[in-house]
């Protein structure tokens, strides 16, 4: 693979040429003659961008006739996501998919060891959704890409692995937490932390901190059940019991490295809105504790591997997906340029567009990448925003990077951390409203942040200076805000393995009450 680094538009046209050639007497390549396309000019000309509305109608229709709408391969499984418009997306997962998706697992493995070889020294806490969650009216089974990228982990990470499977298949929240947090407490030497957002360990932090007690009168119990989830239990040896013990008097003091002092790194998302989550994060690991950024993931493909896990560099996968680009500013255009994976820059945003081997042709993805560096050839990227994090109320096209960027700055200045931070859009107002889970703090700080988007962002500097857009408003809310919101939005039907925090968005996109929440 480092190989095909030096000259990846190669690889990119041996892949777009086996996806064509294997999908060529499906319904959509005779409809859109796949066996006369001899370019990736000639692509582009006989197949337009594709939203995944358009696909479903070939997704359901191949699943519900078996016959080879999208792909010559029927589908195994399905990874479930969210949609736009309230009906869940189902992505197909083929036989092959599969193996596309074990071989990603193994290189990124190796990459680590590579990288980081002592993380895996001790335990593993890998956290994820389950990868069967339910099964379609004809009986093929969907789940979450997580837990299909969990179930093909290498085996020796799961034989190190501190949960059962049982334990991720457990559906209340609650207890699911609780049972986590006893099966990683009984473990003293754990050195590898993974999950996709890394809100998941501050609420698994929070979880023992305020259950510690419990947990540690748990432990013991062994293959009782756990708050009526028959699930096994870990069998501490009785000297972390006498540690656990010992924690209850400092609990005011309590981080992760108190419980696990040899954690060697946290794998999970550091781009996007999951940038914001860093610091606090970070202030409970081990001093020592590499962050290692989990790559590019979604339902639809695994995106990027990291290749350099000591700087987070991480490069598309190529070899296995074509890519094209659209720059973010020109995205709106009819005639936006669309580029390859050769013809992007550094420094520059992109929309990402999919051609993957499971059927989804010039799929847009609503992600926007930034190109970091290259790795030889080879162009490095980095998650920044869903496309729909963008709001415009008066022209000024306010991203959520400007809102993320300006947030970040005040920590900088001020020394101030926002565990939880939102913007909301009011177009009726022309007015932005900024949530903040935080004690009431001086005028000045937020002045600050308004001139932060001023200075990031010119056309919201020229609309506020002209009064076309109002001054922005400050809603604090109170500590746990952040927790009722993440419930709400998954009583909404996020999964909590996809669940990500929108910083940007518009009133009438947001069910949330924060207003009742209110200090």
């Amino acid at each position: 693979m480092i190989k095909q680094t030096h000259d990846p538009q190669s690889s990119q046209r041996q892949v777009l040429n086996e996806i064509l050639a294997k999908n060529a007497n499906t319904a959509f390549g005779k409809e859109h003659d796949f066996d006369l396309i001899q370019s990736y000019e000639d692509y582009r000309a006989a197949v337009p961008i594709y939203t995944y509305e358009e696909f479903r109608p070939y997704i359901e229709a191949q699943e519900r006739t078996k016959e080879c709408r999208l792909t010559i391969e029927q589908p195994v499984a399905y990874a479930q996501t969210s949609g736009t418009t309230g009906v869940p997306k189902n992505i197909p997962i083929l036989e092959s998919t599969i193996g596309v998706l074990s071989r990603h697992q193994q290189l990124t493995t190796f990459a680590q060891y590579q990288g980081l070889p002592t993380i895996f020294d001790g335990k593993i806490l890998v956290l994820s959704s389950a990868r069967a969650e339910g099964a379609l009216e004809t009986g093929t089974p969907y789940g979450s890409m997580s837990g299909f990228l969990h179930e093909l982990l290498p085996d020796f990470i799961r034989d190190k692995a501190v949960l059962p499977p049982e334990v991720l298949r457990i559906e209340e929240y609650d207890r699911k937490y609780i049972a986590i947090a006893a099966h990683a407490l009984a473990e003293p030497n754990l050195s590898l932390i993974a999950t996709a957002n890394p809100s998941t360990v501050i609420k698994l932090f929070d979880v023992i901190r305020e259950n510690l007690a419990v947990l540690i009168e748990l432990l013991p119990l062994k293959d009782k059940p756990v708050f009526h989830v028959n699930i096994p239990m870990p069998h501490p040896q009785p000297s972390r019991i006498t540690e656990l013990e010992k924690f209850l008097e400092q609990q005011a003091h309590l981080t992760l490295g108190s419980f696990w002092p040899g954690l060697r790194a946290l794998v999970t998302w550091t781009g996007g809105s999951c940038a914001a989550l860093l610091p606090r994060v970070q202030a409970l690991l081990p001093p020592k504790t590499e962050v290692i950024e989990m790559g590019y993931l979604s339902s639809e493909l695994a995106g990027s591997v990291n290749i350099d896990v000591r700087s987070n560099r991480c490069i598309p996968t190529f070899y296995d997906n074509f890519f094209e680009f659209v720059e973010e500013g020109n995205w709106e255009d009819d005639d936006a340029p669309v580029l390859t994976l050769a013809q992007v820059e550094e420094g520059k945003r992109y929309y990402v567009i999919v051609t993957t081997r499971n059927g989804l042709y010039r799929y847009c993805m609503n992600d926007i990448i930034e190109v970091t560096g290259w790795f030889n050839q080879t162009p490095t990227i980095q998650f920044v925003q869903k496309g729909k994090g963008v709001t415009n109320l008066t022209g000024e096209k306010l991203y959520e990077h400007h809102v993320t960027t300006a947030v970040e700055a005040i920590r900088q200045e001020y020394g101030i951390a926002f565990g939880f931070f939102l913007m909301l859009a009011d177009p009726v107002r022309l007015e932005y409203t900024m949530c903040i889970e935080h004690p009431v703090l001086n005028e000045g700080v937020m002045h600050r942040l308004d001139s932060q988007l001023s200075m990031l962002n010119i056309e919201y500097k020229v609309k506020r200076e002209s009064g076309r857009l109002q001054p922005l408003k400050v809603l604090y809310v109170k500590d746990g805000t952040s927790e009722s919101y993440k419930r709400h939005c998954l009583a909404e039907g996020q999964r909590e393995a996809q669940y990500k925090v929108v910083r940007l968005q518009y009133v009438k996109d947001c069910s949330f009450d924060f207003y009742s929440y209110a200090r």
